[in-house]
């Protein structure tokens, strides 16, 4: 299973418990909430999909089943717009 971590061209600030992205390449800037922080700090400490699926699932006390949709689709949306890559 591949493991993410952010792209390399982009810069990130937290503010209130979210996160803005800038994509440098683009000039766009993204806002992520807390539980997109959340997903995408488990994945900058190296944790796979699955296992992001099962600490935010932890975390939110909801099953993991519910959540795995979501968790995937932020990874494939935040890789669309260059803000994750796969770390090889």
């Amino acid at each position: 299973m591949p493991r993410y971590r952010p792209a390399a061209d982009v810069l990130r600030a937290e503010i209130d418990g979210e996160e803005v992205l800038l994509n440098t390449r683009t000039g766009s800037y993204h806002l992520i909430n807390a539980t997109g922080r959340s997903v995408l700090l488990a994945l900058e400490e190296g944790l796979t999909l699955d296992e992001t699926v099962q600490a935010l699932a932890a975390e939110q006390s909801e099953p993991a089943e519910r959540i795995t949709a979501d968790v995937e689709s932020f990874v494939e949306a935040m890789c669309a717009r260059g803000l994750l890559e796969v770390n090889e």
